[in-house]
């Protein structure tokens, strides 16, 4: 074969074939999918809306906002239209009509974010959604979404996001979703959900007898109805990153025996009526940074175990019944933000997230949204959860916990927030709790602390919270820097304790109920007064006016003392007429 004469030839057949892949579509996206993004937009009835999406031939989709095309291909994989729905002027969410239907013309779509549009109407009722099997990513959160879920959703093979949380969604979660192999992320969290926990995690009792779902990273249940007991043979498995069943109507103990799960980050059960102990299970899991058991009837003491959880970043035991004495192990665990390489080939880091501030009544501190972030098999996912309220928190307030506060936790110079409030506490308030330089909620209120507030805190200079209320403390609190700005509801309710005017505050009195006492008791010494001195000089008027007017000589006796007392006082002005009536 004569290669030098046929080289040319060739070179030009490689050329026009790149120039067509390159240049192919050069009219732009598919009409078919032109015309379907043209018509979710006239469900809106706003033309201001997309102003880039007009009806021309020139118009290029795929250079249309919030629209991304295949550069090879030409059809679109990926739409974000999030937040395009509107109000009334009475609040009220203007909900388009949308087909559904029209999203079937995208082929090669893998993301669709609808979140937060007002649909009212479901759309899994057809199962339109259902049929596209390509979608990786599935977002129709803050919609209030009507209705139930249908077992379809196993027909989503590739799908691994799916999120449905904020809405209105009702019934059980069904036991298809176990069925999705490449699901990830499952956030079904705020809708009125029912019945039982799903069985979503793994169909067998054991470690062996696994399901297709298995990889399941994020599960967020959270703020739903779901009731009953948890299946004492429910199995966490390995993958699991981040597991939220806060906020639901869960009973009995937390029986789960067997926390397979090396890799857990969050375990949220807060809010719930769980009852009896702490399962020992839980103390295992190494990779733990937050704990939320908060709000629950947990009971016993607290034991010493939880220091193993050497990785915490926020430990909330709050509102339960727990008993005992604070162990004074707590200065083991980290309370900082931390980095952590987990088994399996996942990564895993707890950020600030987008540092997005908000008030959260928890803590009663100004906090940051949480982000847990994982990278497994060479893909990168977050998440951001409502229980990420903090970046380090040990919370234990509100429950039965008595003896001294450990000295050992002013060693924890990482924690910004500390709440032992409501408990019966007794004892001082440790000395070197000026080690905690990062602290910036210390509520230590509604307890039985004695003893004067160590002068140190003032040089706690992030502190924005300081609440020792309710307590038996003594002596003169603190009045320097931060300590300016705090104001009477942070020292209320200890007799003893008092604050000078430096920071622009009355030192109470200690015992401001006698006080009040004694005013009311002034008001009616002083009426009774009034009320006798009249009828006193009454009687006395009357007295006198009878006996002068029986008798003559003591009606001249008292009309001379008159005359007499009249001279003696005003004689200057008087005397001349008065002495010549008397001497005619």
């Amino acid at each position: 074969m004569d290669w030098p004469k046929k080289m040319p030839l060739l070179v030009l057949v490689v050329t026009t074939i790149v120039l067509v892949e390159v240049f192919g579509n050069v009219n732009g996206c598919f009409p078919e999918e032109k015309k379907s993004l043209l018509e979710f937009k006239a469900a809106y009835c706003n033309e201001t809306l997309l102003p880039s999406w007009v009806d021309h031939p020139n118009s290029d989709c795929c250079h249309w906002e919030r629209v991304t095309c295949d550069s090879s291909s030409g059809r679109v994989f990926n739409l974000s239209l999030q937040n395009l729905g509107k109000h009334d002027i009475n609040g009220d969410c203007l909900s388009p009509h949308i087909n559904w239907s029209l999203f079937l013309s995208f082929k090669e779509l893998t993301s669709l974010d609808l979140s937060h549009n007002c649909f009212q109407d479901f759309v899994f009722y057809e199962g339109i959604i259902c049929r596209m099997k390509q979608l990786e990513e599935l977002h129709l959160n803050g919609n209030n979404l009507q209705g139930t879920l249908g077992t379809c959703l196993e027909n989503m093979i590739s799908l691994r996001t799916l999120d449905l949380s904020h809405n209105s969604l009702r019934g059980s979660i069904p036991d298809s979703i176990r069925h999705m192999p490449s699901l990830r992320i499952l956030n079904l969290g705020y809708n009125n959900f029912s019945g039982k926990v799903p069985d979503i995690f793994d169909g067998g009792t054991s470690q062996s007898d696994t399901h297709q779902v298995s990889g399941l990273n994020i599960i967020d249940l959270s703020h739903n109805q779901l009731c009953g007991e948890l299946d004492n043979n429910l199995w966490i498995p390995s993958s699991l990153v981040f597991l939220s069943l806060q906020g639901n109507r869960l009973t009995g103990v937390i029986s789960i025996d067997d926390f397979y799960s090396p890799n857990l980050v969050v375990l949220d059960l807060s809010d719930n009526d769980f009852t009896g102990t702490i399962p020992g299970s839980i103390y295992g899991i190494e990779s733990l940074v937050f704990l939320l058991l908060a709000g629950n009837q947990l009971q016993d003491e607290l034991s010493s175990q939880i220091c193993q959880l050497k990785s915490l970043q926020i430990l909330d035991l709050s509102r339960n019944n727990i008993t005992g004495s604070v162990p004074s192990c707590l200065n083991n665990i980290a309370f900082r933000d931390i980095k952590i390489i987990v088994s399996h080939g996942i990564e895993t880091s707890v950020s600030y997230g987008q540092a997005r501030r908000y008030i959260a009544p928890m803590f009663r501190l100004k906090f940051r949204l949480g982000e847990v972030q994982f990278m497994t098999k060479g893909s990168f996912f977050s998440y951001e959860g409502s229980s990420l309220k903090t970046m380090s928190a040990l919370d234990l307030s509100s429950n039965q916990l008595t003896g001294e506060i450990p000295h050992e936790l002013g060693d924890l110079r990482s924690l910004q927030s500390l709440n032992l409030s409501h408990n019966r506490l007794n004892g001082s308030i440790p000395d070197n709790f000026h080690n905690l330089k990062n602290i910036e909620s210390l509520d230590l209120s509604n307890n039985s602390l004695s003893g004067q507030i160590p002068l140190d805190l003032q040089d706690l200079y992030s502190l924005e919270i300081f609440n020792v209320s309710y307590n038996n403390l003594s002596g003169i609190a603190p009045g320097g820097n931060q300590f300016a700005n705090f104001d009477d509801s942070n020292y209320e309710g200890n007799p003893l304790l008092h604050w000078t005017n430096s920071n622009k505050r009355v030192p109470p009195s200690p015992i401001p109920l006698h006080k009040g006492k004694k005013s009311d008791d002034s008001f009616f010494d002083l009426a009774s007064f009034y009320w006798t001195f009249s009828a006193s000089y009454v009687t006395v008027l009357l007295v006198l006016v009878t006996i002068l007017s029986i008798n003559s000589y003591w009606r001249s006796l008292w009309f001379y003392f008159v005359v007499w007392c009249l001279l003696k006082c005003f004689g200057h002005f008087l005397g001349d007429a008065f002495c010549k009536k008397l001497k005619s």
